[in-house]
């Protein structure tokens, strides 16, 4: 199962469907559809098990989904909906606070338009928690770190938050961009961010010590997407320029550009090892406003 097919198929529903389709990703062929409501989707995310999909819409609802086999999909029913009230989970995400692979997931995270993060109980969708940015803000970006410790959100305006998801507590804010910060992702190791944002840069920032890496700059309009391939040494960004662009980590510098898109690319996505499906060559998926995913097999020489 591809969560990179996932997240680029929620992409396309953000702006025309109300549904999540999935996709074989050898094949291109559509193998399930999960539908829920009338409206649609802004956020879909799945659990590093790859056997639950998490879902965000328009009529302030999030759902969970069991994705475990494609039977039954078609006709599957959430797991758990939850109604987080008006622009309370505009993005969402699953929390496992482990942080481990055979850890279930425990918490739910969504962003709102007031400046705030809910954490939510999986169990019973009850809220657990509200991380306050101080600023009341859309924050339409939001990242949980792959260990599960910490939550990433920005959105209107230049900053970005990083939380401690125990405790509650702001670790670090980081103010280096210049306009609305559109994408927040984690490395695998949760020990850096990557943002993207309308000031057309790619930020990288060190976590663990509240201080930035460094800056790319090569996209000539907002960047709207952006995302750490699991090994750390690439990133894959996406923007209004219509272009999907690779940089290599080592060289800071852009050593791949794709431009079969013919509209701004509003997701990028790396394909995921899951329990059951192991990926040592991850794909990359991209998703755009004119309405197709591309796959990538990058050379990354």
């Amino acid at each position: 199962m591809s969560s990179a097919l996932y997240a680029a198929g929620a992409a396309i529903d953000q702006a025309h469907e109300d549904d999540i389709w999935h996709s074989d990703a050898q094949s291109g062929e559509c193998v399930g559809q999960l539908k829920g409501g009338n409206y649609a989707i802004t956020s879909v995310d799945v659990n590093r098990q790859g056997t639950r999909a998490l879902t965000s819409s328009m009529d302030n609802t999030m759902r969970v989904w069991d994705i475990s086999t494609r039977k039954s999909l078609n006709d599957a029913k959430p797991l758990l909906t939850l109604n987080a009230g008006p622009i309370n989970a505009w993005r969402s995400r699953f929390v496992s606070r482990k942080g481990e692979a055979d850890t279930p997931d425990d918490l739910l995270a969504s962003s709102t338009d007031s400046g705030t993060v809910k954490l939510w109980s999986l169990e019973d969708g009850r809220p657990i928690r509200e991380l306050n940015t101080s600023r009341p803000n859309f924050m339409y970006a939001l990242a949980v770190s792959p260990d599960g410790t910490k939550v990433a959100c920005a959105g209107v305006g230049s900053h970005v938050y990083v939380f401690d998801t125990e405790a509650g507590m702001l670790l670090c804010t980081f103010s280096g961009h210049s306009d609305n910060v559109r994408s927040v992702s984690f490395s695998a190791d949760s020990s850096l961010l990557v943002t993207a944002s309308d000031d057309k840069q790619i930020q990288l920032h060190d976590v663990r010590h509240g201080s930035p890496v460094t800056t790319l700059l090569g996209h000539h309009g907002w960047v709207l997407t952006a995302e750490m391939h699991p090994s750390g040494a690439y990133i894959a960004s996406g923007s209004i320029d219509t272009k999907v662009k690779i940089w290599d980590m080592a060289q800071r510098a852009c050593v791949e550009t794709h431009s079969q898109h013919s509209q701004a690319v509003w997701g990028v996505a790396w394909q995921r090892s899951s329990d059951d499906v192991p990926i040592t060559r991850p794909m990359l998926a991209s998703v755009s406003e004119d309405c197709s995913v591309h796959l990538y097999d990058p050379l990354l020489a």
